[in-house]
């Protein structure tokens, strides 16, 4: 298996027992329904918000210091829309399901690795030709996206913040020195550090004795809730509004990869505001999603009712999810045998108008897996479909046996990395 000091930093070596596979037309298909939802989600603070900004970000449950942070850094980008994300899907039987759709600069990885390590096979090498099977290079796209976004030449070479949050650096260090090094092996010359480590002087941003020309963010909105917080990004902030510095991507972006903003997309009430195309993609792809809210909604079947006493009814198939956690945190499967009915409802009570969303469970078809004694296993896989400026971006999947007890597949749990190939060339959007 191919090794690097990228792909050990997550996998300690293990991955998934086998790649996952897509056809052409499924890459087609999602390759477009994605840029259509994405497009949706895009337009939500105008078809519900008259524009406002900071409107979206409080019916997204963003605080106020969240609220004047993303004000001050869209007021200074001309363009806050991005190419770049990853919807994490499902297949059941009527097709692929979306769970979520992070957007924007933090989604991280490059599954390109483990791709390469598996050509590395000379079996496998043979079979993939013989299949017309492809992958992408999602660090090669990413930094096409980086150019492309920020409107850099070709041969242009940048001086890049790669930026962490500060409590964050010495965990994520290693993957940020990772990227660092893929990066400059594609043109660009980055360097890790964190926010608190940029200083503004002189009409510039610095890091130490470096100008910085882009502040890549890999630091999140739920980051900008610490006590000191305005003291650590004001340099940014100020350097963003002059002029002195430019941020891939901005903070605006995450609000429309916020569960949330699924759940404005799902509500039966906004049907009206959207095109024939966007709510066949609705429909098709985005489960019944909705807000913890106290008021009567709109339920799946069409009717108007109590989402408490729906919630309480049907406990197995649905999930409660923070609206703007990430990586599985506060994440609560009704279904989960740890979970009675006496502490599904405690829990709804607690998350009752604040930012949380339900959404229905997706039943995914198992994937057979080989087991190392020889025979197969069924596995559930997360399809991590990864988009960027000029369209698919590769995939980013997380697996784990489908009775391994594993509820929610998140790496921090034990779900394992997996990777993915699909026929015939990349299409574009």
């Amino acid at each position: 298996m191919y090794d690097s000091e990228f792909t050990r930093i997550f996998t300690t070596g293990s991955y998934a027992p086998r790649p996952m596979f897509l056809s052409a037309e499924e890459v087609r298909q999602l390759t477009r329904d994605l840029d259509v939802l994405r497009g949706a989600l895009y337009r939500l603070p105008h078809l519900l918000f008259d524009g406002d900004i900071a409107a979206f970000a409080r019916a997204n449950g963003m605080e106020k210091a969240q609220i004047c942070a993303i004000e001050r850094s869209s007021a200074a980008v001309p363009s806050t829309l991005t190419g770049m994300g990853r919807a994490d899907l499902y297949a059941d039987e009527s097709g692929f399901r979306l769970m979520e759709f992070n957007m924007g600069s933090t989604i991280g990885w490059d599954s390109g690795d483990i791709c390469r390590g598996i050509l590395a096979d000379p079996e496998f090498s043979r079979f993939a030709a013989e299949e017309g099977l492809q992958y992408v290079d999602t660090a090669a796209e990413q930094v096409r996206t980086i150019r492309h976004e920020m409107g850099l030449a070709p041969d242009a070479r940048p001086v890049i913040a790669l930026t962490e949050w500060p409590s964050n650096f010495p965990e994520m260090g290693a993957y940020l020195s990772a990227l660092v090094n893929l990066w400059k092996e594609h043109g660009l010359e980055a360097y890790q550090c964190h926010i608190g480590q940029l200083e503004r002087r002189d009409g510039r941003l610095w890091l130490e004795d470096r100008p910085i020309d882009i502040v890549y963010r890999q630091f999140m909105l739920e980051d900008l809730l610490d006590d000191n917080a305005d003291a650590l990004l004001e340099p940014l902030l100020g350097a963003l509004e002059d002029g002195e510095v430019r941020m891939f991507t901005s903070l605006e972006s995450e609000l429309y990869g916020s569960k949330a903003s699924l759940a404005m997309l799902s509500d039966r009430t906004h049907r009206h505001l959207f095109s024939d195309e966007e709510l066949d993609v609705i429909d098709r792809l985005l489960p019944w999603t909705s807000s913890v809210t106290s008021g009567r909604v709109i339920l799946e079947d069409g009717t108007e009712g109590s989402l408490l006493d729906h919630a309480v009814a049907h406990q197995q198939e649905l999930i409660l999810k923070p609206a703007l956690l990430h990586g599985g945190q506060g994440v609560v499967p009704g279904w989960s045998s740890k979970v009675t009915p006496e502490e599904w409802r405690r829990l709804l009570l607690e998350a009752m108008d604040g930012p949380y969303v339900l959404q229905k469970r997706i039943h995914a078809i198992p994937e057979l897996f080989p087991d190392p004694d020889g025979g197969v296993r069924p596995w559930i896989v997360t399809w991590g479909v990864i988009m960027m400026a000029s369209g698919f971006g590769g995939l980013m999947n997380r697996c784990a046996p489908a009775d391994g007890g594993i509820e929610v597949l998140n790496l921090f749990l034990g779900a394992l990395i997996g990777s993915g190939f699909h026929v015939g060339p990349s299409p574009r959007t």
